[in-house]
C-alpha cells in the first residue's frame, strides 16, 4: 500500500511538482528558520532577553522587557506576513 504524500503539509524543495509546491517549500523553510526552535537553542525570534547581555555586560530589567516585547511584535508581524503570502499564493 502506497501512501500519497501531502505536498502542502510536507512540500519538496528539491523535487517540487509545481510552482505552488516550490513556493510552499520556501515558506516552510522560512518559518522553520525564523520561528521554530533549533537543536542548539531558540529560533531567531524565540530568544528570551534577560538582564545578562552576554560577555559580562548587563542590561536593566526594563530593557530586557522592552526587547522581549519588541521581539514578540516582530514575530507576530512575520507570522502574519508569511500567512498572507501563503493565502495569496494559494488563491492565484
Amino acid at each position: 500500500m502506497t501512501e500519497t504524500r501531502n505536498r502542502i503539509v510536507n512540500p519538496s524543495i528539491n523535487f517540487p511538482e509545481s510552482e505552488e509546491e516550490a513556493f510552499q517549500a520556501i515558506l516552510h523553510q522560512v518559518r522553520h528558520a525564523v520561528l521554530e526552535a533549533r537543536p542548539l537553542g531558540p529560533s531567531v525570534l524565540g530568544r528570551e532577553y534577560t538582564t545578562d547581555a552576554g560577555l559580562g555586560a548587563t542590561r536593566t530589567q526594563e530593557s530586557a522587557d522592552w526587547l522581549n516585547a519588541q521581539q514578540s511584535l516582530i514575530k507576530a508581524r512575520v507570522e502574519d506576513f508569511l500567512d498572507e503570502l501563503d493565502i495569496t499564493n494559494r488563491i492565484h
